[in-house]
């Protein structure tokens, strides 16, 4: 019985000795998530968190604590922390700003602009904040540094070469790869309806460029002047479009010749329907002096 009695006096005194309840682990020095990690581990809730701008202690870090550490307390009890420095601010939400905006938002929110580059993305525009880091709406130091990638837009794809093909292929053929169309018409030798120019005619370019294609409308058909009795038929075909080819005569003077130096025997004839750029030659009459 004695014995019984001694043990139950020693569980009181120890119990008066050390209290009741769970030890608050001590979590000076550690920034927020440490002392929130330590804290629940140890049974303990994180409580409210003032801040203290003049405290000496390393910025952002657990200067003071309540209850303090190795006090006994009921556990899953809230612990309130004191932390070094001015406190946190929410960073600003970027998306859909381009670079200089998002740069003026984040000193307006007391934030600072950290490192920049740039990231092909086939769903934001080129110039525009693709990601923040922090991201937004999370609380940050004020004065920090926001980490930004810029949209450069879509990656670069191969054009495809469509010189040669009609124009309805080469137009399907651009457009599935992604590509915009702009068609402009062209006399040339070239058969009616093919592309005889691309613009740019290979390479990569982003997908929504618009490439330029030039279609042949065949050869340009011209009529032939009359140039009997012009003082200068030359000048009158190339106006025409046609290539001016006289041929002086010496003598005999033929039948048909008109007055000295008027062109005659036009061939073609004059109304002939010809592809311009044709040549068109004629006879002068002319006496070596």
């Amino acid at each position: 019985m004695k014995r019984l009695i001694l043990a139950v006096v020693l569980v009181l005194i120890l119990f008066a000795l050390t209290g009741c309840g769970t030890a608050v682990p001590d979590i000076n020095g550690m920034t927020i998530s440490q002392a929130e990690a330590s804290l629940k581990a140890a049974g303990f809730a994180l409580g409210s968190i003032t801040y203290d701008e003049k405290s000496q202690g390393a910025q952002g870090s657990v200067v003071a604590q309540e209850p303090a550490a190795a006090k006994r307390t009921k556990a899953g009890s809230m612990v309130a922390l004191t932390v070094a420095g001015p406190p946190p601010v929410p960073t600003p939400d970027l998306s859909g700003l381009d670079k200089a905006k998002a740069e003026a938002a984040l000193i307006a929110g007391g934030l600072a602009v950290g490192t920049v580059t740039e990231s092909y993305d086939a769903s934001v525009a080129a110039g525009i904040v693709v990601t923040q880091t922090p991201s937004a709406r999370t609380e940050t130091p004020r004065g920090s540094s926001v980490v930004l990638v810029i949209s450069r837009g879509p990656e670069p794809v191969a054009v495809p070469s469509v010189k040669g093909k009609q124009e309805k292929d080469a137009t399907d053929a651009l457009k599935s790869a992604g590509f915009k169309v702009k068609a402009s018409k062209k006399a040339s030798t070239a058969k009616r309806g093919i592309v005889i120019v691309q613009s740019p005619s290979g390479g990569k370019a982003q997908p929504g460029t618009t490439i330029s294609i030039t279609v042949s409308t065949g050869v340009e058909m011209v009529k032939v002047p009359n140039i009997s009795g012009a003082m200068n038929p030359d000048s009158v075909l190339r106006r025409a479009g046609l290539k001016p080819k006289g041929i002086p005569i010496h003598g005999p003077i033929e039948s048909d010749a008109a007055g000295y130096m008027e062109p005659y025997r036009q061939n073609p004839r004059a109304g002939t329907l010809v592809p311009k750029g044709s040549t068109v030659t004629y006879h002068y009459w002319w006496e070596y002096g």
